[in-house]
């Protein structure tokens, strides 16, 4: 895990493990974002399901923002801003290298209050991914 830091509340990094969230959690982050469609990764990528539940077993919030990589969208902007006016205190936002952690923060920066996508439900904390295949989710993306 290889953290950088973009302001005092906000961090990136690249893959994170469960293990990882231990480490995460000593350090008082409470809200970890999981920006990579699960199975991108292949089979040593832990599927979001595995760290949501690592995660709230540690008191930390968890969301999974699913993007394709090089499509990071507005869309993803006001999720990430829905869950950052929703938890505050240090979120740590992760991908493969940090870089769409990264991109998404800027666009929940600049995201404007009373956009068409401010309604977006992010997919949070309380609600488990649903079990499905990458193919599935990039099919329901463009329907």
């Amino acid at each position: 895990m290889e953290i950088k830091e973009i302001d005092q509340r906000y961090r990136v990094s690249d893959q994170l493990t469960t293990a990882d969230l231990d480490t995460l959690a000593a350090q008082g982050v409470k809200l970890v974002v999981n920006f990579r469609p699960d199975g991108e990764g292949g089979e040593s990528q832990p599927a979001s399901t595995e760290l949501a539940s690592k995660a709230a077993a540690l008191g930390m919030a968890y969301a999974h923002i699913p993007v394709v990589p090089n499509q990071v969208k507005p869309e993803h902007g006001q999720q990430l801003k829905s869950l950052l006016d929703a938890h505050p205190g240090p979120v740590l936002g992760f991908c493969r290298t940090g870089n769409r952690a990264n991109q998404v923060y800027q666009l929940a920066q600049h995201a404007q209050p009373g956009s068409a996508s401010t309604n977006a439900k992010p997919a949070c904390c309380s609600q488990p991914p649903e079990q499905e295949g990458l193919l599935n989710k990039v099919k329901k993306w463009f329907n």
